[in-house]
């Protein structure tokens, strides 16, 4: 007993180090998956635009938000592909509002053009730490290592990324198997917070991600199963699985079960008229809900998904 004391009065003496995920949670929709690989921009002949808007743990106050607005384009002839996007990324009492540039490079393989193809991709990031610490609910408001005020920090980042193809052209024409890797934030840059009393440092960590699937084609219809792994320094790892279907022109659905015992169901009309002329309107839903032990008190979570795609 008198070691359990011993332990307890050291241990309320002792600085302390917390890990957590950094980043935002990746969308389900996998249309927006190049902002977390750079690798995966644009990939196939055609281009898109879109914005996501997630609303996470509806049955607490001031749950996570995530707001996204995207863009990537494939510029076929010099064998690369642009894209950008800006996240605002809530966790009450941090804010994390990231703008960030992709670029990929495609080298085919083979014999035959437009079948394998590999592509090397780099990010480039610039986020705005926000930190309010009139957002914090606290059981003793007198503590002096408590932060007070604001904290406004600019943190910029690079990451890297690889994805691999067996066909790179149209979606329903056969086939294909897919995977890829990448990292992020592999600059250990410091973001000092100096509002706090007893100091703090919200230090960028390496966070990685990586890739398998296939999608099987049968006329007009896709089935495509795939594996998505994130971690993150120094072992915080989950696991996502996922199977979309998808009809030309028509719908999709989709099933995503992560490891976090979160279990999602997305779905979807793709509109093709007059207004998107060349292009096709995909309109998206997607709901969440966590099975485990304390799903009944984090609630339901939605986002909502809109986007313009171009042919190309």
């Amino acid at each position: 007993m008198r070691n359990l004391y011993l332990t307890l009065l050291v241990g309320s003496f002792l600085p302390m180090v917390l890990w957590g995920q950094q980043l935002s949670e990746r969308s389900p929709f996998s249309e927006t998956s190049f902002m977390w690989n750079p690798a995966m921009t644009a990939p196939y002949n055609y281009w898109e635009m879109g914005l996501n808007y997630r609303q996470e743990w509806l049955g607490f106050k001031d749950a996570p938000r995530t707001a996204t607005i995207q863009i990537e384009y494939p510029f076929a002839p010099e064998n690369m592909s642009l894209g950008g996007y800006f996240i605002h990324d809530s966790t009450s009492p941090i804010t994390l509002n990231t703008a960030g540039f992709t670029y990929a490079y495609r080298i085919q393989l083979g014999r035959r053009q437009g079948l394998e193809q590999l592509s090397v991709g780099l990010n480039a990031t610039l986020s705005h730490v926000y930190v309010n610490a009139m957002d914090l609910v606290v059981n003793d408001p007198d503590d002096e290592l408590l932060p007070s005020g604001e904290n406004n920090k600019m943190s910029p980042n690079i990451g890297f990324g690889l994805y691999y193809t067996s066909y790179s052209r149209e979606a329903f024409r056969r086939s294909y198997f897919f995977a890829g890797l990448a990292v992020n934030q592999i600059l250990p840059l410091s973001v000092i917070l100096d509002d706090f009393g007893g100091g703090g440092n919200l230090e960028r960590a390496l966070h990685g991600n990586m890739i398998i699937g296939t999608r099987i084609v049968n006329g007009e219809v896709f089935i495509q199963p795939s594996a998505w792994v994130n971690f993150s320094v120094p072992s915080i790892i989950d696991s996502n699985l996922n199977v979309k279907l998808e009809v030309e022109e028509a719908f999709w659905a989709g099933l995503n079960y992560s490891t976090t015992q979160t279990v999602s169901i997305q779905g979807g009309v793709i509109l093709h008229n007059d207004f998107t002329q060349d292009g096709t309107m995909r309109i998206g839903t997607a709901a969440s809900y966590n099975v485990g032990q304390f799903g009944k008190f984090r609630g339901l979570g939605f986002e909502f998904y809109l986007a313009y795609r171009f042919e190309l």
